[in-house]
């Protein structure tokens, strides 16, 4: 044995040398040691004995899947062993975490059936409980959960099973037992402000999904809690909302009694204001905001003239006789004057509803005013999203989405045109309907060709029109070389001499979306530079004779869209247009159109439907369908936006006509 362990260690010494000098001679490569296999975890002899004490150093060690086999080879062997409920509690839980519920349910059924006696069996039930919810299994879930009650009334884990009951009880859309048990549950998980939190952001989702009846005998289970405050508020506006207000009163005066947080006694004083508001509302009685003095005075009067031809004011037109009372105000065009205006007109006159304002601004205020008091308004501007600014606002004017669509849909569907060029003025009106236009055209199909702008106040319109069709910039020769190629023999032979470049217009139709003014000076520059045979488009703001009496023979043929042609040879149009004649000895325009139409909707609203509260003048007005007016059928969309389609007018001669 000796001269053997003296062999193997002169053998690893001569080796050592060996490689020792292999390494110092050039060009040979030094020997590679042999990678080390990996390291097997093997676990202590003293462990290998018993199978559950293995499953556990495995557990600690993180080696989980060992860990499982050696616990189930451990029952395998001692089904009623000492360790045999430890291990069926270690199977359960590793699934749990795992979130393998029907593998964890089955070991821990097992375990609670096979042992009864197990210390740690209320903490098992509790776990068996919320798997089966987990699973989808409520019915399941909450029979075992009220057993565990019944066997554990004062465990510390029964606030936890309450909250799975009301869990149970939601799903199975029993409201009113889910919230009772999380209102249990939140007094027994006290110490527990993450469970707290998620158990008031249910009950508070119940109650806002709840119907008044079972809010009802909720509040008989809230007394005395924090649920009370929102429980009374929610049972009033549901009580208002289908014009209840007997109960919306009764509701917001418990409101009022039940807290002392000021927070929710002013909300039930609001409600309160506003439930007397609706009980002494006047039926037909409107308020009316126009701004008639300052510098939109011109066009309030043109409204109001048209209201007061609708309501039958002077007359014939109107029907048998005024059945609907208009007070007027004056909004001077100021925002603030217009939402103080709307607040007095329902606290002191008791209006059933509003008509107007006109401006931008002077109707955002006013029906953000009208949506906080619960009146509807019909506002009568062309204020992009109006009518999102809450479900008690309605809008009847022309929009310029609308504008848009109808006018694209003409030029592409109906005139067949492809390629488009906008020239548009730089400033909020311009931009909206260049980005309007140009979405639309692609969407319809069409290219955008060119686009320039120019500043609002110009009257010289040379570069941005020479940048349109390639004459700003010098062209490459290579450029001019076929284009000069492209042109036909007979073009070259009676070419007397050579031509300065020539325009490339490369679209069929050039969009300008201004006034009339500014395409009075826009259409004859567009001619000058050989723009020609292209199909001209605007917007609502060219309908003006002014425009043909002065560049007529520049914008033959153009088109544009109208919410109001007075030309038209519709019977009630023309009767309508007398009558405004001969009481203003003026010619009408939209606004006093669309004053006059709207007069006309209420009146056969009110007559139409028995209105007695503003809800209900809100349901009949989102109920109308197809109303006959001058300016067009009028029924609003679900948001309260006027479903009406413009009509779309050209240019023949020295006359508007409806374009067909």
């Amino acid at each position: 044995m000796a001269s053997a362990a003296c062999y193997r260690a002169v053998s690893a010494t001569l080796v050592a040398g060996i490689a020792f000098f292999l390494q110092g001679c050039v060009g040979v490569q030094p020997i590679k040691q042999a990678e080390k296999p990996p390291v097997k975890r093997v676990l202590p002899a003293a462990v290998e004995k018993d199978e559950f004490a293995q499953a556990e150093a495995a557990l600690q060690a993180g080696l989980q899947e060992e860990a499982l086999d050696l616990y189930r080879a451990y029952l395998e062997k001692h089904p009623a062993g000492k360790n045999a409920a430890r291990a069926l509690r270690k199977l359960g839980d590793i699934f749990y975490r795992e979130g393998a519920y029907n593998n964890a349910l089955k070991y821990y059924e097992k375990l609670a059936e096979d042992f009864p006696e197990y210390p740690e069996r209320p903490e098992i039930g509790f776990r068996i409980i919320r798997i089966y919810n987990n699973l989808g299994r409520y019915h399941t879930s909450r029979y075992r959960a009220l057993e565990w009650i019944k066997q554990y009334p004062d465990d510390p884990l029964t606030g936890r099973v309450y909250n799975v009951l009301g869990l149970d009880y939601e799903a199975l859309q029993d409201n009113e037992q889910a919230f009772l048990w999380w209102l249990r549950a939140e007094k027994k998980t006290a110490a527990d402000s993450r469970l707290q939190s998620e158990i008031r952001e249910r009950v508070l989702h119940i109650i806002e999904t709840s119907d008044i009846e079972t809010l009802t005998r909720m509040a008989g289970y809230a007394s005395g809690t924090d649920f009370i405050p929102p429980l009374y508020y929610r049972i009033a506006m549901l009580s208002l909302k289908v014009d209840d207000f007997v109960g919306a009163r009764k509701a917001a005066m418990e409101l009022v009694r039940s807290t002392s947080e000021q927070t929710w006694v002013n909300r039930g004083r609001e409600l309160l204001e506003r439930i007397e508001a609706e009980l002494s509302v006047k039926a037909g009685t409107f308020g009316c905001l126009l701004p008639l003095s300052g510098p939109f005075a011109p066009f309030g009067e043109e409204v109001l003239n048209g209201i007061q031809l609708g309501l039958g004011v002077f007359g014939a037109g109107g029907g048998d006789g005024p059945t609907v009372e208009m007070l007027i105000r004056n909004t001077e065009g100021n925002p603030e004057k217009a939402a103080a205006e709307v607040e007095d007109l329902v606290k002191q006159e008791h209006i059933i509803g509003v008509v107007g304002p006109l401006s931008s601004k002077a109707s955002a205020a006013a029906a953000r005013k009208a949506e906080k008091l619960g009146v509807p308004i019909i506002t009568l501007t062309q204020r992009e999203g109006i009518a999102g600014e809450g479900k008690m606002v309605f809008r009847n004017f022309l929009v310029p989405s609308r504008e848009i669509k109808k006018i694209i849909s003409t030029a592409v569907d109906e005139l067949a045109l492809k390629r488009f060029a906008i020239l548009y003025p730089d400033n909020s009106y311009g931009r909206f309907f260049m980005n309007e236009f140009w979405d639309g055209v692609e969407q319809a199909g069409g290219t955008i060709a060119a686009v320039e702008s120019y500043e609002p106040d110009q009257t010289d319109f040379a570069e941005q029109i020479k940048k349109m069709v390639g004459l700003y910039y010098p062209r490459p020769a290579s450029l001019v070389k076929k284009l000069r190629e492209m042109r036909t023999p007979y073009e070259l032979e009676t070419e007397i001499e050579p031509e300065g470049p020539q325009p490339i217009v490369d679209f069929d139709a050039v969009f300008i979306p201004d006034t009339y003014q500014r395409v009075i000076m826009i259409a004859p520059q567009l001619m000058y530079y050989d723009v020609r045979d292209v199909q001209l488009i605007g917007t609502s703001l060219w309908q003006s004779q002014k425009l043909i009496e002065m560049a007529g023979k520049y914008v033959q043929g153009a088109i544009f869209p109208s919410g109001f042609f007075r030309k038209q040879h519709d019977s009630e149009v023309r009767a309508f247009v007398r009558r405004y004649e001969e009481n203003f000895s003026a010619e009408p325009g939209i606004l006093a159109a669309t004053g006059y139409d709207t007069a006309r909707m209420l009146k056969a609203v009110t007559n139409d439907f028995s209105i007695h509260t503003r809800n209900e003048l809100r349901k009949a007005l989102l109920a109308l369908r197809e109303f006959h007016g001058v300016t067009g059928n009028i029924s609003f969309d679900a948001q309260g936006e006027v479903e009406k389609e413009p009509l779309i007018l050209t240019i023949t001669g020295r006359h508007m006509t409806v374009f067909h």
